[in-house]
């Protein structure tokens, strides 16, 4: 090892560096900029971070930074994984090549061959860090021409690599959070509700697809500058009424009740049905919870919907038993279902009670709870319907 020391990179490009591993937790490819800036200060020909699934000991995902093309890249990463010195490495410990071939650099011979290839002589890592489904890895690659690594390069990665153990449970954490909202806004659409989050002012934050559609047809309700408005003036007075009631709660920690309110419709339709309730908007700021506003919107023109593959599924359906079905779940009666079907009336009665007897009940009245209260409209993907 070289008896120069280089100076690592100043306090203003190291802020830089942290400061774009946080970064990364939020980005799609994550941790690209922040590998590229350390490529950059070590002068490296290749930096890659690499994430292992615990249980099933594989990839989960291998971010890597310099001139390879990603096929070679995956044809070199499978070869070092297949390769690479099997020697113990200790949380939070850099290595470099020298402290894994030392004692025997010909037992390695198939690893060489592998650098060699790749015109790598040099070679720096760490395990960084350790999370209950997760282990990060993190190399540094140089060339031939370059210089060895020294301590001073070393203790850069050990510098970085508790900021990027927390930049990953930062990702993971993020990665849970938007696997849970997804299952609730995949539920919302599919149960025909639309769910809007409003902040302390009243502006909306998130909605889902049902609600975003209620909103741009401007039948009842609209977006204006950013705020939930009824497009009628009382029904407007009555809705921000509610609104402001559910954001003026003292005690976030107490519940308060949701209200209601029937929004009418200029075009006829049935009037909207509306319930807003309040709601803590995440932690604590200083010694006050934000406060927040839930609306959720009901459409009695838009039925339950019911995919008939599920319904064949769950209860043995036929294609036009399938079909009534989805009639009767709309409310319609069975007169009223065979018209819309273009059916006889006795046609519908049979397909009727071949239904009754797929379901165990007896009434229409129970067909109807069956189909609307079970998880059949779950199984509905088709927001548009």
């Amino acid at each position: 090892m070289v008896e120069s020391q280089p100076e690592g990179p100043s306090q203003e490009k190291l802020s830089l560096l942290i400061g774009q591993i946080y970064q990364g937790s939020f980005e799609d490819v994550s941790w690209k900029e922040s590998l590229e800036l350390l490529r950059e200060y070590l002068d490296a020909k290749f930096v890659t971070l690499s994430i292992v699934a615990k249980t099933a000991l594989r990839q989960e995902a291998t971010i890597n930074v310099g001139p390879i093309a990603f096929d070679e890249f995956v044809q070199y990463e499978s070869e070092y994984q297949k390769y690479r010195p099997n020697v113990e490495t200790r949380l939070g410990e850099v290595y470099t090549i020298n402290d894994w071939l030392t004692l025997n650099r010909s037992e390695y011979g198939k690893f060489n061959e592998l650098l060699e290839i790749s015109d790598i002589n040099h070679y720096m890592g760490a395990w960084v860090c350790s999370l209950e489904n997760l282990d990060c890895f993190i190399r540094v690659m140089r060339t031939r021409g370059s210089e060895p690594f020294v301590k001073e390069e070393e203790r850069l990665i050990s510098l970085i690599a508790p900021h990027f153990a927390r930049a990953l449970e930062i990702r993971s954490r993020l990665a849970q959070s938007e696997i849970v909202n997804q299952i609730y806004s995949d539920a919302m659409d599919r149960l025909a509700v639309g769910g809007i989050v409003l902040d302390q002012n009243g502006k909306v934050l998130v909605m889902n697809a049902i609600a975003a559609d209620l909103l741009k047809r401007r039948d009842g309700i609209t977006l204006v500058n950013g705020t939930m408005r009824a497009v009628s003036t009382q029904d407007d007075r009555a809705l921000q009424t509610l609104i402001r009631a559910a954001l003026s709660g003292e005690n976030a920690n107490e519940p308060r009740h949701a209200q209601a309110v029937s929004i009418t419709r200029a075009s006829g339709a049935r009037d909207l049905g509306v319930v807003v309730g309040g709601i803590r908007l995440g932690a604590k700021v200083g010694d006050r919870w934000r406060t927040g506003a839930t609306v959720f919107i009901r459409d009695p023109e838009n039925g339950v919907r019911t995919d008939p593959a599920i319904l064949k599924q769950l209860f043995g359906f036929t294609q036009a038993e399938s079909a009534l079905a989805m009639q009767l779940a709309k409310g319609e009666s069975l007169e009223e279902a065979a018209a819309q079907l273009n059916i006889r009336y006795n046609t519908a009665r049979a397909h009727l009670r071949s239904m009754f007897s797929k379901t165990g009940v007896t009434r229409q009245a129970e067909l109807v709870r069956i189909l609307v209260n079970g998880v059949a409209p779950l199984g509905c993907f088709d927001k548009t319907a």
